[in-house]
């Protein structure tokens, strides 16, 4: 579509949107996407902090973020989005950090149902491990009052509430706040969850902390 091509829509599914709006990030704000992929979640942000704030954006994929890059500049954002690598420069400080990491995908399976058929189970156990680690590098980037949200598509509490847990356990200087999301989607422990039966869109979920 012309209005594609022109960078004013992007598609993406509800869901995923509502992880960069966990965050809460303001105007003039410098906030961190961590695993950034092809840049759903980073033009959100960026439209977001707008044009006096910054999206410092990484991934291990960098063929995601080429094609990021081009998504960013096509939606006006090439200015905002910065494009750093597989991880953060040292010594990045911001004010917000989203950590969507890789995980299982079960979560979107009601758009890709042949992805059953493609999955290992026996490749989730060492997930977790690897979240953590992400999960506490981004941490290391958050400045003191600042927000961190922790997030996956899928619904497997392996690599959900029991991350989330251990890295309260590791990290005592964080508090856990409420995602920025509709109260419906936020739980009593405080945890957002998205469900394909219930919300109509794909499974994700997200844990937010503040840091004192």
């Amino acid at each position: 579509l012309p209005a594609l091509r022109e960078g004013l829509l992007e598609v993406q599914d509800e869901g995923s949107q509502l992880l960069a709006l966990a965050l809460g990030a303001r105007p003039g704000e410098a906030v961190l996407d961590r695993c950034a992929g092809a840049g759903g979640k980073a033009l959100a942000l960026a439209a977001e902090v707008g044009p006096r704030g910054r999206v410092h954006a990484c991934d291990a994929d960098a063929g995601r973020l080429a094609r990021l890059a081009v998504r960013a500049g096509r939606a006006g954002a090439g200015d905002i989005v910065a494009v750093h690598g597989a991880a953060p420069p040292p010594g990045l400080i911001v004010d917000r950090a989203l950590v969507d990491v890789p995980c299982s995908e079960l979560g979107p399976l009601r758009r890709g149902p042949d992805l059953r058929w493609r999955l290992d189970p026996a490749a989730f156990g060492p997930l977790p491990a690897l979240q953590g680690a992400l999960l506490a590098e981004a941490a290391a980037c958050v400045r003191p009052g600042g927000r961190l949200v922790y997030a996956t598509c899928t619904f497997r509490a392996a690599e959900n509430e029991a991350v989330a847990l251990a890295f309260e356990a590791a990290h005592p200087g964080w508090r856990r706040t409420a995602p920025a999301a509709p109260p419906p989607l936020v739980g009593p422990d405080g945890f957002l969850r998205t469900w394909p039966h219930r919300h109509g869109t794909d499974g994700f979920f997200a844990a937010a902390w503040d840091r004192l």
